[in-house]
């Protein structure tokens, strides 16, 4: 007896099921692959806010003589805690504090900056009245002391991720971002150059 040329019923069932497997495998392999590359480029976003914060905190650093914890910050703090405080040479005081953010459109804890503003070109606006401005949001608050500082003769800025030690003018620092349940730190230093 000769048989029909095509497929069974049984064939094309069998074809349709793996079809239907082969195609589950590689949509499961792409979901997973999009919220691998979501979560990276969030991850990646992170670290180029920490290092744009770390690179502001290093220039205001460099710019000043000394660490003021003492002085009055020319900025109302409105319950935040200061992080660091610099004289500049000019006699300016630029605060860097930490704590509820001012409005609901930032994410936890704030990093603010309150000191002299900067001008379109990026530089500091010589007899500029001080700013209080938002540098970073979705900071972890710390709950222990930081152990990170690597200075011999350090000594520590309050509570703060911040410590200097005196005689060489090196200020160190610590910031923690959390993001979609992923946190990064980043450690930044700077030197005293007035």
């Amino acid at each position: 007896m000769k048989r029909d040329a095509g497929f069974s019923l049984l064939e094309l069932l069998l074809a349709c099921s793996l079809g239907l497997l082969v195609f589950g495998v590689a949509a499961s392999a792409l979901l997973s692959e999009q919220k691998l590359g979501s979560r990276m480029g969030g991850l990646l976003r992170q670290r180029q806010l920490l290092l744009r914060a770390n690179q502001l905190i290093a220039a205001d650093v460099q710019r000043g003589i000394a660490l003021a914890p003492e002085l009055v910050s020319p900025c109302h703090l409105a319950g935040r805690k200061r992080w660091l405080q610099l004289l500049n040479a000019d006699g300016s005081i630029t605060t860097y504090s930490i704590g509820k953010a001012p409005s609901g459109i930032w994410q936890g804890e704030v990093l603010m900056r309150c000191g002299p503003a900067y001008g379109l070109d990026g530089r500091i606006k010589a007899g500029a009245r001080s700013l209080n401005r938002v540098v970073l949001d979705g900071l972890v608050p710390s709950s222990q002391a930081w152990a990170g500082c690597s200075l011999p003769q350090a000594e520590t800025f309050s509570e703060a991720p911040v410590c200097w030690e005196p005689a060489s003018g090196v200020v160190q620092w610590q910031l923690q971002r959390t993001s979609n349940r992923v946190t990064t730190q980043q450690d930044g230093q700077a030197l005293l150059k007035g």
